[in-house]
């Protein structure tokens, strides 16, 4: 490793770049370590983009890739800590943090189809639950441990999704025709709550429910429908122990609580750890 460091200190970013083509991987993952520090990185990676060098092509993208995760994810707690963000474009980053295949474009392109149709509807809550329900949104009838039901792009090309997505999903689709709604717990289901009171339960196959009394429903906030799908997500992280999605999801957590990584139970924090002596021992 000292012969690594030793290669890197070398200095410029030509130098750095140059690298980027050694047949060594930790050579080349060290040199991309420090041009996505470089001040000027942007206009490094124009420059050097176009390289008649296939190698170094295909190690330019990576890092354009990376760089732009960063800016997603940047974006992405920025927003979400502050409480500013809207649900859909929460779930727009979320997918495209999560899946590197993912694409703005082709989620927009599925959604835009969807509010097309909606369009030519009378609109109101009775005419988005029918169009819901015929076009085949619905909760998971098994396999409610599938990360694709929290992902957008998953939940508009099968058309199973969780109660958040769908609420999510549809909410979406009705705000284009002057459809206001809040999204809603009532027994533990997230549902949509119109301004006349009417509710809409997806897991119900979108059944309207009248007049809603205030007791029956908790209206819940962006930020607490995100921590709820990034904590799901961060469960079946735990269950299947895949170490990128655990990194990726509770780095998401702990920023939107403004925790330590410390916070997280054992054996990723010190929550609940044998060797900790609890508050209150003697």
């Amino acid at each position: 490793m000292s012969i690594l460091k030793n290669k890197i200190s070398l200095g410029s970013s030509s130098a750095l770049f140059s690298l980027l083509q050694d047949s060594n991987e930790s050579v080349a993952s060290l040199a991309m370590e420090q041009i996505l520090q470089l001040p000027d990185f942007e206009a490094q990676i124009r420059s050097a983009q176009d390289s008649s060098e296939p190698m170094l092509r295909r190690r330019v993208h990576q890092l354009s890739s990376i760089a732009r995760r960063r800016e997603y994810m940047g974006q992405f707690l920025r927003s979400a800590l502050k409480g500013r963000i809207g649900l859909w474009r929460a779930m727009l980053l979320l997918d495209h943090l999560y899946d590197q295949q993912s694409s703005f474009s082709y989620l927009e392109s599925m959604s835009k189809a969807l509010i097309h149709e909606f369009s030519s509807s009378r609109g109101g809550s009775n005419s988005l639950a029918r169009f819901m329900r015929e076009h085949k949104f619905c909760i998971p009838g098994d396999n409610w441990f599938d990360v694709g039901n929290y992902l957008l792009g998953d939940v508009l090309e099968s058309r199973v999704g969780s109660s958040a997505l769908l609420c999510i999903i549809a909410q979406h689709i009705g705000s284009f025709r002057g459809w206001h709604s809040h999204i809603v717990l009532h027994q533990g289901r997230y549902c949509l709550l119109d301004q006349n009171l009417s509710m809409i339960d997806p897991s119900e196959d979108w059944k309207l429910h009248r007049k809603l009394k205030d007791e029956l429903y908790h209206i819940c906030d962006s930020k607490a429908v995100l921590t709820s799908i990034i904590s799901q997500l961060f469960a079946f992280a735990l269950v299947n122990w895949d170490p990128w999605e655990i990194h990726l999801f509770s780095k998401m957590l702990l920023s939107m609580a403004k925790l330590g990584a410390e916070e997280l139970p054992y054996p990723l924090g010190n929550y609940n750890s044998p060797t900790v002596k609890k508050t209150g021992e003697g």
